[in-house]
């Protein structure tokens, strides 16, 4: 796709503050927050969401999200590409970009530039924890009927989730090399919507089923699913399910949600960014809009944001590598597979 076309204004919410709303000298004048949106990618419209809640809370005067479908493998290029008009500096004319994991994995799939070094990291927001679910009358009673079974057979157990090299297939590689399983053997079945990759385990098309925590909540508490295992570092209300840390699995992971800006911000430029992003994480409104959509707070910024991103990435990396979805890597486990003593 060519750069000039990829983020075309097809939706657009533009927001202004009434008059008094903060102190002008902290305020960002124009605020714009883009967000490639794909199938499956599990944060579509939370660029209205956090421009609603930049002019709500009087971080910004006027604040517009632009959505466009593309190519995410290339956004953070593409899109700030788009807008290279851009008149700066941040407090006057900022730029936001949504990025995600299923964009981070799908730079790699894509053999682009890793979105750490394509525009500069900002603030990791938000995070969804993973359930892995089974029908309620599968044969797999616990998180440790599943692992044996793909221990003696790593292609027998089919699961779902979305798409390909999004964030649960990611998470299914993860925990089949923290099994010592050969991953390249593991049989993954990935949907469009979650929907989809639900109607796949209730007719029997895949044996289990990697989804969000807080989406599958609602057909495990009516007995329709049973999970057996989360990947949160604890256990989470209303899922009765270890962690995988509890059944010797070292592994905590969440599909999680940031902000990047431009590839060149001036350090200045930066520090009101990360500033911005740092009064949204601790206003009330955004406070509650999370606990309403049930997002966990994982708030990181600037350079423990741009290193942990860097970690996560060469991480995925090498998932994705022995996943067979990348024809070479250079990195390893990289610590998150080492099972307790």
């Amino acid at each position: 796709m060519r750069r000039r076309g990829f983020f075309a204004l097809a939706a657009g919410v533009l927001l202004a503050a009434g008059c008094g709303a903060n102190d002008a000298g902290s305020v960002v004048k124009r605020l714009l927050v883009l967000e490639p949106t794909i199938d499956g990618h599990g944060w579509d419209r939370i660029a209205g969401r956090l421009a609603t809640v930049a002019v709500q809370a009087g971080l910004a005067r006027t604040a517009m999200a632009v959505e466009r479908g593309g190519a995410l493998g290339s956004a953070p290029r593409d899109a700030f590409g788009a807008f290279g008009a851009f008149g700066g500096p941040f407090a006057r004319e900022g730029r936001l970009l949504v990025t995600a994991m299923p964009m981070v994995a799908a730079a790699e799939i894509a053999n682009t530039v890793a979105v750490v070094n394509a525009a500069t990291p900002i603030a990791r927001l938000v995070g969804d924890w993973a359930v892995l679910v089974v029908p309620a009358d599968s044969r797999l009673l616990t998180f440790e009927d599943f692992a044996a079974g793909l221990r003696r057979n790593p292609a027998g157990l089919a699961v779902g989730g979305r798409s390909e090299g999004g964030s649960e297939h990611v998470l299914y590689g993860m925990i089949g090399k923290c099994l010592g399983v050969d991953t390249r053997l593991l049989e993954y079945a990935g949907y469009l919507t979650p929907e989809d990759a639900v109607e796949a385990l209730q007719v029997g098309q895949v044996a289990a089923l990697l989804g969000s925590a807080r989406a599958l909540r609602s057909e495990i508490a009516a007995g329709r699913m049973r999970p057996l295992a989360v990947s949160s570092g604890d256990r989470i209300d209303g899922i009765d399910a270890p962690t995988l840390r509890e059944v010797d699995v070292r592994l905590e992971y969440s599909d999680w949600c940031g902000l990047l800006g431009p590839k060149d911000m001036s350090p200045e430029d930066r520090d009101a960014a990360i500033a911005l992003c740092d009064r949204l994480d601790a206003a009330p409104r955004w406070r509650s809009l999370c606990a309403a959509h049930g997002w966990s707070r994982v708030y990181l910024s600037g350079d423990d944001f741009r290193q942990w991103l860097a970690t996560e990435t060469a991480r995925a990396r090498g998932v994705l590598h022995e996943l067979g979805l990348l024809k070479s890597s250079d990195t390893t486990c990289w610590g998150s597979c080492v099972r307790r003593p």
